[in-house]
């Protein structure tokens, strides 16, 4: 499986994503370890040069180049103000391994506030006991999404272990956006023919590959999820996060055109 660090030899970071606590009073940034072997190595960063920035849970900005060294990397920093956060939630039943830490990095990237983790029937116990699931290898992969995509605020992952008791005792109380969706591809409505409150956060539930099971989507629905298919033909999960989103997205920016 990979770890962040190998997994950034094929993920481009656009901004230098720094933490709150590297951030000295003065906005100087000592940086070790992947991201400046990626500005050395990659970018061929040099002393003096600007390069897009990033406080975590803050805003965007610039860093500029003080020292540097193969491994090491000295910034002096300017951030403009936060953001608001992003309200968007992602429903995802824990696929295998290796796919749930790219569609977190993808959920980040896509700019998903909050993951919410379940055990569908169609998952495998053995994936709850991957190192996938620990929440720190977990961030790593969160936070290269947000390199990637040059944003800044990390989405909080919560994980329901049985189906049944979050749908029943816990999903009322999650405060999901009005608008929800569900991934279904037998379900009778395309995503394009639906109509989105303009700027109005989603909630998009997806299964596992192969879907949900029947009683999965009739739970989903009786409490608010609108079953939708993206096409005739079946994707990946991977494929169904991204296509979905997409859809979603610019069915709600159209909402906010003039008619």
């Amino acid at each position: 499986m990979p770890t962040a660090a190998s997994a950034s030899t094929i993920a481009q970071v656009n901004i230098l994503l720094l933490q709150p606590e590297e951030v000295d009073p003065e906005g100087k940034a000592r940086l070790t370890g992947r991201r400046a072997v990626h500005a050395h190595t990659v970018l061929r960063a040099e002393v003096g040069q600007e390069l897009a920035a990033g406080l975590l849970g803050g805003g965007l900005g610039k860093a500029v180049i003080l020292a540097m060294g193969p491994e090491e990397l000295v910034v002096a920093t300017h951030f403009a103000p936060p953001a608001p956060s992003p309200e968007d939630v992602l429903l995802l039943a824990v696929p295998r391994p290796k796919v749930l830490l790219r569609m977190l990095a993808h959920a980040a990237a896509l700019g998903f506030g909050r993951i919410v983790l379940f055990r569908s029937w169609r998952t495998e116990k053995s994936h709850l006991a991957s190192t996938a699931m620990d929440p720190t290898v977990q961030r790593e992969h969160l936070l290269l999404g947000l390199e990637q995509a040059g944003r800044t605020c990390l989405p909080t992952v919560q994980f329901f272990p049985l189906f049944k008791p979050m749908v029943e005792d816990s999903l009322d109380q999650l405060e999901l956006p009005a608008q929800r969706f569900l991934a279904h591809p037998r379900a009778l409505v395309p995503t394009h023919s639906l109509r989105l409150a303009a700027r109005a956060p989603v909630a998009l539930a997806l299964g596992p590959d192969g879907g949900f099971l029947p009683y999965e989507v009739e739970q989903l629905q009786a409490h608010g999820f609108f079953a939708v298919h993206c096409g005739s033909h079946p994707l990946r999960t991977e494929s169904a996060l991204s296509v979905l989103w997409g859809q979603l997205d610019l069915l709600r920016q159209r909402g906010s055109l003039p008619q």
